[in-house]
């Protein structure tokens, strides 16, 4: 009886070791896969699908359910169905919602970045990032599970207020809308509260638009205002409250993970300086000694020379369908206004959109509203004549017989065809007609050809105006001022700003309409009387309008005589010039590539390294630069204030950054890289800017104007949006460079290391900035994420870049692999950059802007391209199997 119990507990002991050790291996086995590549890149690419497709979601069911209920409905769920093919289709991916995803993705974090990374000195750049990150992910879910919000609370003025979940009362004793001048744009909010604690007492405080009031654990937020309803002529100021005890973990968290980047890259950049020339990175494959031979020299060349034409080409379709149609108009005698007084004129203030600007600057946006440019060409009996913008403009105010047979307003059907105020005013009724039954189907509802017609009858209607001035001045000024006349006269001081009007007194009107009747009568006439006409008509211009004026605006000459400058100067198309010769200079150089032993200033003509075609994208950088400083110095704010800012930062600093990597590399591919990325760049300025016709310096809404925060976060993130664009054009040279054989082993192997550098420069700024932009939301409307679009396409960026970044290091990409990828991430920055200001959704809507259509161009060129380099690395690798 004793040996089979024996034998029983030997063989059940034996069984628990078994068992033991069985689970010692599945357990090390998920330990293992928990915290492994694999798991992270997939659940990073499960947000990225999931992100992108909330933000459809939101564009679909916003104006249905509200943006909140919407970004609740699928951000909220525990697993969503993502169509596939169309919102009614059929076919759908089922995936696990959001939260569960982050759960996982913190949970492989935690596993992968902290435990089994190895704790030595070389990856403590990374254990900090990781750290950071897993703050920064702790902070977002559990402050979100922690907060305690009260979306809106009313406060009438005068009304002492209590709301259940607060810990105090509030009463609104002055609620202070600021505006600036002459507009409706808001410039700040203020409402000044006192204060009831339970405890008693009380004290006064003030809540402005970024500036929020922290009191008892709580932090009250300006959001809105309006009118109380019950008593006409009070207004409300409407708050927003919340409770979150790890407010500032993400800011912290922030500060941790730039550290943590920051220090890992720059162990990699040392360890890149300190490897000798030709020498391999460690834990790569060393290439042969004998390079890859080129194609021979001849057709090399002439592929060099055809993917160059294809690249002048581009640029030469996008300028001519950018240039509206020239067609001088003759102009019967016709007599220019005098150098002086054209300049004088120009130099003029003018108050419009919320500042003081120079008539030049308001007549050059009025001219390009209507006509498409800054200037026309016309024939009078002396010859071709171009006209400048305040020509223009005194001639429509002042000598309407002459303006009436300018080219004005754009046909509807051909863009390159414009129509003269003379003969739209012969269908004037007909497009009245139009005009009142497109504004009864509401703006929302509207076509982009019913859009263009009624942008067609507002300047249309501003035209006419200008053109019966003389009268007006006469018989009613008052109404100039409800009308879109230049506010250019000074009407006196409140609260010590200089106030301005576009409705004269009756004496001054008097004079101008005199002046104006001096002109029209000298129309035809010839000899001293007319010159004595036109003199004494300038001169009433000169005594009545502009030396007030310049009296008036003595304080912001400076400012104005900038603005002149910068405008005269054009940096767009100055850069867009130097960077394309720099271009062609490099193409030369390489086409003519000197040897080693040529004389020194032949050597100088290389095409890689401090070179002519480096020196020349410096001075177009250099121009860039300057324009932003004046543009600072000009609004007083950050220089990336708006999207067309944003073009012209990025272009400054997707080519500086190219200039610094030349430096390294010294083989002319990425600062050709970066010249290309520069021209495209201020070649979509120039379109931008003529397509808007809008002035871009003017001031930001009340919800921008924090000087710090919008620094911190847009210029770091389009900083990041630079370099992540400069890598994905380096990576279209390769995908068309490598297979045709343009470039050796070597220089592939330097492209390699090039763009995974520029890559991972890009994701530091990009989520460095992410994060900054949280923060930033988190002071002006008490969250830190809410899933809008703009913040969605900014994470899109930022879990690509780390896919990729995490694929290369556990070995999965190919050098070719790696320079794909950037391309697609490429695309995303697009999406990010403009995609997302056309959905027409969400809390950015001061970006909100059109151009649609060459969005889809440039997406759909993107997808041939990619076609094509798929198609050119199949038939490479063919070409070596067949060796």
């Amino acid at each position: 009886m004793i040996g089979p119990l024996f034998t029983y507990g030997r063989l059940t002991l034996m069984d628990r070791k078994r068992t033991d050790a069985v689970w010692m291996k599945y357990g090390r086995s998920l330990w293992k896969f928990a915290g492994s590549y694999g798991l992270g890149i997939a659940l990073m690419l499960v947000l990225l699908v999931l992100t992108f497709a909330g933000t459809l979601h939101q564009v679909r069911l916003s104006s249905s359910m509200g943006p909140e209920a919407a970004i609740e409905s699928f951000f909220g769920a525990p697993y969503v169905l993502i169509p596939l093919g169309g919102e009614n289709s059929l076919v759908t991916l089922p995936l696990p919602g959001m939260g569960i995803t982050c759960a996982l993705l913190f949970a492989n974090l935690l596993i992968g970045g902290m435990f089994r990374v190895r704790w030595t000195w070389r990856h403590a750049g990374v254990l900090v990032a990781h750290g950071g990150i897993l703050l920064l992910l702790a902070g977002i879910m559990l402050g979100n599970k922690m907060t305690v919000a009260v979306d809106q609370v009313e406060l009438p003025q005068g009304d002492r207020v209590h709301e259940q979940s607060l810990p105090f009362d509030l009463r609104l004793n002055r609620f202070v809308p600021e505006f600036y001048p002459g507009t409706s744009k808001p410039k700040s909010y203020e409402s000044q509260v006192t204060v009831f604690p339970e405890s008693g007492g009380r004290y006064d405080a003030v809540i402005r638009m970024n500036e929020p009031l922290r009191l008892s654990g709580w932090t009250l937020y300006q959001m809105s205002w309006g009118q109380d309803s019950l008593h006409p002529g009070r207004l409300i100021s409407i708050l927003r409250a919340s409770r979150n005890p790890l407010e500032h973990m993400p800011k912290w968290s922030s500060y941790i993970i730039a550290a943590g980047l920051l220090w890992h890259f720059a162990c990699v950049f040392g360890r890149y300086l300190r490897r000798k020339p030709g020498q391999a990175p460690a834990g790569t494959e060393v290439a042969d000694d004998q390079p890859e031979p080129p194609a021979p020299g001849g057709k090399r060349r002439l592929r060099l020379i055809g993917v160059c034409a294809l690249v002048a080409a581009i640029f030469g379709v996008g300028m001519l369908a950018a240039r509206p149609a020239s067609h001088p108009v003759r102009v019967e005698h016709y007599v220019p206004w005098s150098s002086f007084l054209v300049e004088r004129a120009g130099a003029m203030a003018v108050q419009d959109g919320g500042r003081l600007k120079p008539v030049s600057t308001y007549a050059g946006f009025h001219l390009l509203r209507t006509l498409g440019k800054r200037s026309f060409a016309m024939e009078t009996p002396e010859g071709k004549r171009t006209l400048s913008p305040v020509e223009w403009m005194l001639d429509c105010m002042f000598r309407p017989e002459f303006a009436e047979q300018y080219p004005h307003l754009p046909d509807q059907a051909d863009k390159r065809k414009k129509y003269s105020y003379a003969q739209i005013a012969e269908h004037w009724e007909e497009m009245t007609r139009a005009v009142r039954e497109i504004r009864l189907l509401g703006e929302t509802n509207l076509t982009e050809a019913q859009k263009e017609i009624l942008a067609l009858s507002r300047n249309f209607d501003v035209v006419r105006g200008w053109m019966l001035s003389s009268r007006i001045m006469l018989e009613d000024p008052s109404a100039m001022e409800r009308m879109e006349f230049p506010r250019w006269f000074p009407a006196g001081n409140h609260d010590g700003e200089r106030l301005w009007t576009a409705a004269p007194d009756k004496a001054t009107g008097a004079f101008l309409a005199m002046a104006s009747l001096l002109e029209r009568k000298a129309i035809g006439m010839e000899g001293a009387e007319a010159s004595g006409l036109r003199m004494k008509a300038e001169g009433l211009l000169l005594e009545k309008l502009a030396q007030p004026n310049e009296a008036a605006s003595a304080g912001e000459r400076r400012s104005l005589e900038r603005e002149i400058f910068y405008y005269r100067l054009d940096p767009l198309y100055a850069s867009l010039a130097v960077f394309v010769a720099a271009f062609v200079c490099l193409l030369l150089c390489a086409l003519f590539r000197p040897s080693a032993n040529a004389p020194l200033w032949r050597r100088f003509l290389r095409p890689g390294g401090f070179s002519p075609a480096w020196l020349l994208g410096a001075a177009g950088t250099g121009v860039l630069a300057a324009a932003l400083v004046i543009r600072v110095l000009i609004t007083m704010r950050s220089p990336v204030g708006n999207t067309y800012e944003t073009i012209a930062f990025i272009a400054c600093m997707g080519v500086l950054c190219a200039l610094v990597a030349e430096l390294f590399s010294k083989k002319g591919i990425v600062l050709a890289a970066g010249l290309l990325l520069g021209a495209f760049s201020c070649q979509m300025g120039i379109l931008y800017e003529s397509s808007q016709a809008v002035d871009h310096m003017d001031p930001l809404v009340a919800i921008l104007r924090s000087n710090f925060l919008l620094s911190t976060h847009v210029i770091t993130i389009v900083l990041g949006y630079a370099a992540g664009l400069l890598a994905a054009v380096l990576s279209h040279v390769y995908l068309l460079a490598s297979p045709l054989r343009l470039i050796g082993r070597k220089t592939e192997q330097s492209m390699d290391r090039m763009a995974y550098g520029i890559l991972c420069f890009s994701l530091v700024f990009t989520l460095v900035g992410t994060v900054f932009g949280g923060i930033w939301g988190n002071e002006s409307w008490g969250r830190f994420w809410g899933w809008d679009p703009k913040e969605n396409g900014a994470l899109m960026i930022v879990l690509w870049q780390l896919t990729v970044l995490h694929a290369r290091k556990a070995g999965w990409l190919s050098p070719w692999l790696l320079h794909f990828s950037n391309v697609v991430g490429g695309v995303i920055i697009a999406f990010a950059w403009w995609g997302v200001n056309m959905l027409g959704v969400g809390l950015h809507s001061y970006g909100f802007t059109s151009g649609r259509d060459a969005l889809d161009i440039f997406y759909w060129s993107e997808a041939v391209l990619c076609v094509l380099f798929i198609i050119l690395h199949c038939r490479a690798l063919r070409r070596v199997d067949i060796r």
